[in-house]
């Protein structure tokens, strides 16, 4: 039996199908844990309300069993508007929907008091619910409002806006175990959206640092490759040309031991920031390692990016940096290789390390294409 055939994989799919749909990459980890929760809470209410409204039908509880029937098509509706995936904004329009259908139907129980007076028990299911998908700031809104309204058909003078009957004592105790679980949740919230927003902040922290040169806030190695893969995959799709420049720091030892290593990291800092002010808005530049860095010119031929690269060394020669009250001309060989696409980029990579190779034995501070090497 293959896999696919297997009921239990099969079942398993749908399942998951079916919570995750209305999910997207573009969306942040927090959000997307909340679709899955409305998917959920979505299945089950419908499954709970129509089951119950097929029941009250039966037992000639009409009113009852419209109610319930009529909640479980708004949250059918909900999980239908999560799997409409073009429609913008689905993933908030899906919760708002389901909290007021859950506010709706708790105010019917608690006016008509459900079976046997205990539909008031269903109400404590909203602040948790309420302020998961809307947030501490509307869900307190959400449930004030919603207390203030039982409050008010619970304690009009003569039970006028009541079907049900309760004692007085019921109704306080009610309200007010109901305000303390509001308030619970709300810290819960709370304490849960800090919790998520530090580990958040504390992810992109090492993740900027895993991609990131801390020194030049450049991309590093594994940071650029990114941006390659993707150049490489549009410049495969559109038949657009991608060239690279290989670029390393003239005499860059000499700096160290003349200045000491503050001293080149100044150097090196000044460097990165002056590349990433000359780079046209749709290059990449990274630190490729040490003293070396890499170019990547998406719509660019070899030739062209022979150009940027001496406008990019023109630049670098006439703007000195000072170090320890010294003005220090920097100065950088660069090699340019255009990646052609049925080689691959190692092979481009290895290009543009040949011509910046020869530029340094030609004297350095000169632009070389790997074109131009003889074989």
């Amino acid at each position: 039996m293959k896999q696919t055939d297997n009921p239990y994989t099969f079942i398993t799919q749908l399942f998951d199908g079916l919570i995750s749909s209305g999910c997207r990459s573009d969306h942040d980890e927090d959000t997307n844990r909340k679709i899955v929760v409305i998917n959920l809470f979505a299945i089950v209410g419908m499954s709970i309300t129509l089951v119950l409204g097929i029941k009250a039908v039966f037992n000639e509880q009409l009113t009852l069993g419209i109610v319930l029937l009529s909640s479980a098509t708004l949250f059918g509706l909900c999980k239908g508007v999560l799997l409409h995936s073009k429609l913008k904004n689905n993933h908030i329009i899906a919760p708002t929907l389901l909290v007021l259908c859950l506010l709706s139907l708790m105010l019917y129980l608690v006016i008509f008091g459900g079976v046997a007076g205990t539909g008031p028990l269903w109400i404590f299911v909203l602040p948790p619910v309420a302020m998961f998908f809307a947030g501490v700031f509307w869900g307190v809104i959400t449930v004030g409002l919603f207390i203030a309204l039982c409050a008010v058909i619970l304690f009009t003078p003569g039970d006028a806006l009541l079907i049900a009957s309760y004692t007085h004592e019921f109704k306080v105790r009610l309200l007010l175990s109901f305000a303390t679980v509001t308030f619970l949740s709300a810290f819960y919230e709370h304490s849960r959206q800090t919790s998520f927003i530090i580990i958040r902040d504390i992810s992109e922290k090492f993740e900027r640092q895993a991609l990131y040169d801390a020194l030049t806030n450049l991309p590093n190695r594994r940071g650029i490759q990114k941006f390659i893969d993707h150049e490489i995959n549009r410049a495969k799709r559109q038949q657009e040309q991608l060239t690279l420049i290989l670029c390393d720091i003239d005499r860059f030892k000499q700096v160290n031991d003349n200045y000491g290593h503050d001293g080149g990291d100044i150097a090196l800092k000044h460097v990165a920031d002056l590349f990433k002010e000359v780079i046209r808005e749709q290059d990449g530049v990274a630190r490729w390692g040490g003293e070396e860095f890499l170019f990547v010119l998406p719509t660019t031929n070899e030739s062209n990016g022979v150009v940027l690269a001496e406008k990019i060394r023109e630049t670098l020669q006439a703007t000195p940096v000072q170090i320890k009250n010294t003005s220090l001309t920097v100065t950088a060989s660069f090699g340019v290789a255009q990646i052609h696409l049925e080689n691959g980029l190692n092979n481009a990579l290895s290009l543009a390390d040949k011509a910046l190779y020869r530029a340094k034995e030609k004297g350095r501070n000169k632009v070389l294409s790997a074109s131009s090497l003889t074989p």
